[in-house]
This record gives C-alpha cells, structure tokens and sequence, in this order.
C-alpha cells in the first residue's frame, strides 16, 4: 500500500470552476477572487478579507500596511516555515526569534513578554499545525506596548482560540491555500483578514501596484503584483463548500489516531488544549528515534515529513546566538503522519498498524 502524507480533492466542480473561468477570457481581477474573499469572510466571521498571491505574500502585505521596516524588531517564533520571518524581513525589520511551549509548539508567551523592547514592532504568533496560540495573553501584551499583532494561520484555517476564529484575532491574520493546507487553490494562493475597512482597502491597493479601487492609471503608491488569479479563486470557491466538514475528518483521525497510539510509551501525541479547536493540518508525534520511524514506515510505503528539521534561526543568513531549548530538542524528535480528509479506514489502519509494529 503507498499512503501520501496528503492528498488534493478534486472533483467535476472543481473541473467545471476552471473551464469556466478560461472560457471567460477573465483570469485576473474578476468576480471569482470577489466571490473567494466574501466566501472566507463568512466562513471565517471576519468582517474583511482580501486575496492574495500566496502566503507569503499575505505576510508581506501585511506588514507593508503597518509600515514595519528597517529598525523594527518582530517577536517571532523560531519553530516556523522561513515565510513567517520573509515576511517582515524584506521591508528591513529583524526577527527576535522566542522559544515555544513545549505542548502546543506555538509561541511561548512568557518569552514573547521577556523579548518585548524599545524597538518591538510587532508580535507574529504562528497557528503551528492547526493549533492556536494563546492569543489573549498575546492581545493583552499588543495593546499594553502598543504594538501589532498579526497571526500566522497558513496551517490554521478554521482553528479557534476559546470560541472565537483566530481569524478575528489581532490585527490581521494571514492564510495560505498552498495545495497541502486545509483548503487550498490548486497552486499558490492566499488570504488576509481584518476588522478595519481602511487597512482592507490599504491591503487591496498594495497588492495592485499601490491602486485604490477604481484607479486605473493613478498608483497612490509604490506596490506590489500580488494578486490572485481567477482560476485559483474558482478552485478556492468550490473548496471553501467542504471546509468545515474535512476539519471535522481531520479531527476525527486525529482522535483515532490519539486513542490508537495511546498505549505507546516511546511517543508522544499531540496536545488540543481545553481552550482550543485544533483542526491538524498535520498530525506530528515526538520520539527519540524519529528518523528510524520515518524509515521504518517508508518501506511500508507511508510517507512522513519533518515540520521543520532546520529551526529558523539556524538558517546560514541569521547572525548571533539564540536560547531556544525548547525548540531546538522539539526538531530532533517531531514527525509528521499522514492526515487529510481524504485518507480512507484501510489506510489509517494501515498506519496505525506499523506504528504500532516499529521496535525502537
């Protein structure tokens, strides 16, 4: 049997979405991209929400928006994919890279106060694997030192923080709708919420060359190209009709998963905290012998991953010597299983099986 760590869902409406648009002569600009944000918006409860080129470049419009750059300093994570730290990097701010909980593997927010200086522009909580941060502690901080809170949620689409969307949390929240995530695009693809009407149509107007809505040939000033096609919107449009119910399959797995693997005393599941709804956009255990596991379940035709094996603040072009404990021993023992909404009871037995069967 081959078990893909994921699986993309497509269907004759997805099929249909993209004929559609390429016989409309319409591929950039148009209603689907409209449709896509408005879709997101209520899905999501957010009262604005604009598309984008891809994940990373909601981050970066993101902070373009608060004028973050050189100077600044953001309060980051280090156990993130390296577009969380692009993101604000490219506008000259720095990271200051924090260590995380041991449990959630999000931030950890008394380092997150600790870290706060002078220079601290922002704070950028990543929703790692689907499960909040602590976001109240977090707003509490962003309000007290009057800096941004922007979110993280490019594996996190759905995921809530005591009832409410991480969504509607701080001042913006950025998605990705890379083919893996909980939705995607069918390619690249991403997407920015907020509460205010005047950041939204600042975002918009970043991401179309510095033009408001309705100028053609002025440019308000210096923007990007950053805009989502149409036929990803078209995609994104028919995913968004299965959203909630693949985070409902994501979550049971995870509970079969969790009760399957229970008795194992050499692993480590992984943690939903009681103010959290974790939608596992990846399922990640903690062993010693990670990498025997992964080799041990690749002869049996399983796929696994490592999110992430190499730290952020260990990438070659960051300078100085960070205290991360957490972070450092949680890469040497992390492994990723495989979850989607389309993995059938055969294969989770599967796995569930030769997980069982590995001697470490």
């Amino acid at each position: 049997m081959k078990v893909p760590l994921n699986r993309m869902f497509v269907d004759d409406d997805t099929r249909k979405a993209v004929l559609e648009v390429l016989e409309s002569g319409r591929y950039v600009k148009g209603p689907k991209a409209d449709e896509l944000e408005n879709i997101f918006s209520e899905l999501i409860g957010a009262p604005f929400s604009v598309s984008c080129s891809s994940g990373s470049t909601a981050l970066m419009l993101a902070f373009r928006a608060l004028g973050i750059g050189k100077g600044d300093e953001v309060i980051v994570p280090s156990h993130t994919f390296i577009a969380s730290i692009n993101g604000f990097q490219h506008f000259g701010a720095v990271p200051r890279f924090v260590d995380i909980d041991r449990e959630t593997f999000t931030m950890d927010v008394d380092a997150a106060r600790l870290a706060i200086n002078d220079r601290t522009a922002a704070i950028l909580p990543v929703h790692i694997y689907g499960h909040p941060a602590r976001m109240d502690v977090l707003e509490e901080l962003a309000v007290e030192k009057e800096i941004a809170l922007i979110g993280d949620a490019a594996q996190a689409h759905g995921a809530r923080f005591r009832g409410a969307d991480v969504g509607v949390l701080g001042d913006m929240t950025c998605y990705s709708f890379f083919p893996s995530k909980v939705v995607t695009v069918a390619g690249e693809g991403g997407m920015i919420t907020c509460g205010d009407p005047e950041l939204s149509d600042l975002l918009k107007a970043l991401r179309n060359h510095g033009r408001y809505e309705g100028e053609r040939d002025v440019s308000s000033m210096p923007g990007f190209n950053f805009r989502l096609p149409e036929i990803q919107a078209a995609v994104g449009v028919v995913q968004m009709s299965h959203m909630n119910k693949w985070i409902d399959r994501r979550r049971e797995i995870a509970r079969i998963y969790n009760e399957e693997l229970e008795g194992l005393d050499w692993l480590t599941t992984p943690v939903e905290m009681d103010w959290a709804r974790h939608v596992y956009y990846l399922y990640v255990i903690r062993l010693q012998d990670r990498d025997r596991l992964a080799e041990h379940l690749s002869s049996r035709g399983i796929s696994t991953g490592v999110h992430y094996r190499v730290p952020a603040h260990k990438m070659p072009y960051f300078k100085g010597a960070w205290d991360l404990p957490v972070t450092e021993r949680t890469v040497e023992e992390i492994l990723s299983l495989p979850i989607h909404p389309l993995l059938t009871e055969e294969e989770l037995k599967y796995i569930i099986g030769s997980v069982r069967g590995f001697r470490p």
